[in-house]
């Protein structure tokens, strides 16, 4: 079983796959190797609750570096922009490579997330259009913090070289060397093609399932049920895959 050490079944045509066993013998650098190409290729893995095995999730843990834990947890709900911000971090100075959040408890009315493939939207976008963003540069943070971390609108996937967009609807402020009208219309257009469903998978978050999701590649946006009552989310970002550093820090969201 180690030369496969992890199971996948893809979910959505644009990204996605539903992470069903990991072998936990196999040699941890070869176990790693084998998620960043998985993260790389599906984008977002799911693991419902009961498909894996505690230690296999504790094993998958260990795969990452983390750079800071983070713990949602609400009796009156999720805060939704907090929310949403933890798992967006397109304002940081630089991308983490990944995510992992597990729902430790969720409310009954649940709740659903979706994932938007960056790599598919900007697929999606005519040749000519490609070659224009290219050439561009965009202003990414938030607005309270008065800070601007500017990145090529376009770039390259570190694993695989595949050209994603570098864009957030919350957290792209303004597009750089074109005049202001025009480089709301470049972020209209954008934010559309994120948000077209061929692009998307749409999941309903279970009590105990893990779901992980490159950075570069995928983008979250809780879509419904996170008011309600009874939510316990915990989960990290990750710098890399392929070390077991311990967390740098911890974030918790009330």
């Amino acid at each position: 079983m180690t030369s496969k050490p992890l199971f996948i079944r893809p979910l959505g045509s644009a990204l996605g796959g539903e992470l069903s066993a990991i072998d936990i013998a196999a040699p941890a650098a070869h176990a790693a190797s084998a998620l960043a190409q998985a993260l790389s290729e599906y984008g977002v893995l799911v693991c419902r609750a009961g498909h894996i095995a505690p230690e296999e999730a504790v094993f998958l843990s260990g795969l990452f570096a983390q750079d800071a834990r983070f713990h949602c947890a609400a009796s009156g709900g999720l805060p939704p922009s907090r929310f949403a911000e933890a798992m967006d971090p397109a304002w940081q100075a630089e991308r983490p490579a990944a995510i992992l959040v597990r729902a430790e408890q969720v409310p009954s009315l649940g709740g659903e997330s979706i994932w938007s493939s960056l790599r598919a939207a900007y697929r999606s976008l005519s040749a000519p259009m490609r070659r224009y963003l290219a050439t561009l540069h965009a202003a990414h943070g938030r607005d309270e913090d008065h800070v601007e971390n500017w990145r090529p609108l376009i770039a390259p996937h570190p694993v695989t070289g595949d050209a994603c967009l570098d864009f957030s609807p919350d957290h792209t402020l303004r597009i750089g060397g074109v005049p202001e009208e025009e480089g709301r219309l470049i972020l209209d257009l954008l934010r559309d093609h994120v948000y077209t469903p061929e692009n998307q998978i749409r999941v309903p978050w279970s009590e105990g399932m893990v779901v992980l999701w490159d950075c570069h590649i995928a983008h979250h946006y809780p879509v419904g049920g996170f008011a309600a009552p009874g939510w316990r989310l915990t989960g990290f970002c990750a710098r890399r895959i392929g070390a077991a550093d311990p967390p740098a820090g911890e974030v918790r969201i009330d």
